[in-house]
């Protein structure tokens, strides 16, 4: 998690606490470039981070 940016660690745990199946969806809606509510206010890079860090934190649920 970006520890260094306040402002993305709490998008992504905003994120992470609307429970997996709507993590997978934003990783989807993401990934497609569409924009959604909760990074709405992001530019592209950060968009990407934030994307990259919900894929690895979603990645340690399938390894289970």
């Amino acid at each position: 998690m970006p520890h260094n940016n306040v402002k993305l660690q709490h998008i992504i745990e905003n994120i992470c606490s609307t429970g997996c199946e709507r993590v997978y969806e934003i990783i989807a809606i993401m990934e497609r470039r569409e924009s959604i509510e909760e990074t709405s206010q992001l530019n592209s890079q950060e968009s990407e981070i934030v994307l990259q860090e919900l894929k690895n934190i979603m990645a340690v649920y399938k390894q289970k």
